[in-house]
């Protein structure tokens, strides 16, 4: 367009000069003529050229409308384009950010399984409280063993550093410390707390063997961490008879090493061990009770030990040792206040006693407060007799309970077989060994008739009016001097024996009279 324009206007500047050329030569007519021409032609190019501007413009508008179109369009694919890319980064970014996770899982996983596997390789007791091998023990029934319970909590609550590193809780046969453990290895275990428990039952020859009981303890210690888990492991891995050792070394390499390495630990962690009396040998229990003593002083994690045992000889022994008197503190069960059992028992008794009367559709309450304050005062202090009185009441084929709860009320043993074989079972168990123990001391120190003697002493406790003490029963007995105390050194856990032989009468020897009952009948 600007091309024809320059034309025209140099077509008029050389029309215009000639216009003047020609009026120079021929005059106004002519030049009006001319001017008159130029006029009619400068309004011709300027009126062609308008509509050329025109056209142009029309054709540059629609150029440019197509153009902005075209833009638009553009715009609009690269907006496109820019959120597939979005989206696509995204997707990427979160698959490789899986694939990351996948891989570190994978290698969590095979890490873990090559630590299990080399904790496979310790051989270890089904004896944790929660084991197959004690289906249906269960712990202490809400409100019972409020006290005792308070106070082991109370231990292991303890942050001073002074605070002894082993509880003992010691008692006669058949009182209740199973119960108790259990119920303190499951609450702590709730808690994250508990670091292992190992029950010991002489019944079971694995929770019975000393050899197993450092591994099993360390293998339930490497559930607590992963960290601690790598550090029980490795010491597998390092030796793979680690497990087979002498106990000193196990617990120096599955327990103390590992612990001492372990950075992760936070607020007390508790170990329970029940019945460490029915760890066989005796040996075994005392080399328990000696590796505690030695390690549990040097160790920086904040341990503590529960145990529960009969005031057996060879256990009451090592914990009057000075290693152990500084870092325990004993709990005697049997010297709690007759009363407070007796509440404990009674609860327990009503509890399950109106359990089985809605189940067998019996009017509650039942039974009537004379039978359950009969079944009370039988049961004295010991939670054995309550729980073995329960299971005959609810077993048999007739099931009649009320027939049964007769049957257990009735004075002397029952016909047809004992509702207390149970009990009559765990104290026939006491006084075999004591005899068997017995024999083999008097044979150490030449003595003779000792299962006479073992007899005479035991005979006279059963009928004795009122207590007497072991010189007392000495002398009235004719027998040496130290007789009754050797005969009894083995009976701690059915009799209740001050440590003096000449406690005056009524404080010395106390025993249950169900117990002395049921010696007089075997």
């Amino acid at each position: 367009m600007n091309k024809e324009y320059t034309s025209v206007v140099n077509q008029l500047n050389t029309d215009l000069h000639r216009a003047i050329q020609e009026f120079m030569m021929k005059g106004g007519a002519a030049t009006e003529a001319a001017v008159e021409e130029i006029l009619q032609s400068v309004q011709a190019g300027f009126s062609a050229t308008r509509d050329d501007a025109k056209t142009a413009h029309t054709e540059l508008s629609n150029e440019l409308s197509g153009v902005s179109e075209r833009v638009y369009r553009t715009q609009l694919g690269v907006q496109e384009l820019n959120q597939h890319t979005r989206t696509w980064s995204d997707n990427v970014a979160m698959s490789l950010s899986q694939i990351g996770v996948s891989l570190a899982d994978d290698r969590q996983r095979a890490e873990a399984a090559a630590l299990n596997q080399h904790l496979l390789l310790l051989s270890r007791a089904q004896a944790r409280y929660d084991s197959q091998s004690r289906q249906g023990a269960h712990g202490c029934l809400e409100g019972t063993r409020k006290k005792v319970l308070k106070e082991i909590y109370d231990w292991i609550d303890r942050d001073d550093p002074d605070s002894p590193r082993i509880l003992w809780l010691c008692g006669l046969a058949g009182i209740g410390k199973s119960t108790i453990a259990h119920t303190i290895a499951e609450e702590t275990d709730a808690d994250r707390r508990l670091g292992a428990s190992f029950f010991f039952s002489r019944d079971e020859e694995d929770r019975r063997n000393p050899q197993l009981v450092y591994p099993t303890i360390a293998s339930q210690l490497a559930r607590l961490d992963h960290e601690l888990k790598k550090l029980v492991a490795a010491a597998v891995e390092q030796d793979h008879d680690v497990g087979r050792l002498v106990m000193r070394k196990q617990f120096e390499k599955l327990i103390s090493e590992p612990l001492a390495a372990w950075t992760g630990a936070k607020g007390t962690i508790v170990i329970v061990m029940d019945a460490l009396d029915e760890c066989s040998p005796e040996s075994g229990a005392e080399e328990i009770l000696i590796r505690w003593a030695a390690e549990l002083p040097k160790t920086r994690v904040p341990l503590k030990v529960l145990i529960t045992s009969r005031p057996e000889f060879h256990i009451r022994a090592r914990f009057q040792s000075l290693s152990l008197r500084t870092i325990s503190q004993p709990y005697i069960l049997h010297d709690i206040e007759n009363y407070v059992v007796k509440e404990d028992i009674e609860l327990f008794l009503r509890h399950s006693l109106n359990q089985i009367a809605e189940d067998y559709g019996i009017q509650t309450p039942w039974p009537s407060g004379p039978a359950l304050r009969k079944l009370v005062d039988r049961a004295g202090i010991l939670f054995i007799f309550a729980s073995t009185a329960i299971k005959f009441v609810q077993s048999g084929k007739r099931k009649d309970p009320e027939t049964r709860l007769e049957l257990l009320l009735k004075e002397g043993p029952s016909k047809g077989g004992s509702p207390y074989r149970d009990v009559d079972t765990l104290y026939a168990q006491v006084l075999q060994y004591a005899l068997l123990a017995n024999e083999e001391d008097a044979e150490y120190n030449d003595i003779e008739n000792s299962q006479e003697t073992f007899s005479i002493v035991l005979g006279a406790i059963v009928l004795i009016r009122d207590p007497l003490s072991s010189e007392s029963l000495d002398s009235l007995l004719s027998l040496k001097h130290g007789s009754t105390r050797r005969v009894l050194l083995h009976l701690h856990s059915i009799l209740i024996i001050p440590e003096s032989p000449d406690i005056p009468n009524g404080v010395s020897i106390v025993a249950c009279m169900w117990i002395y009952r049921r010696i007089m009948h075997v």
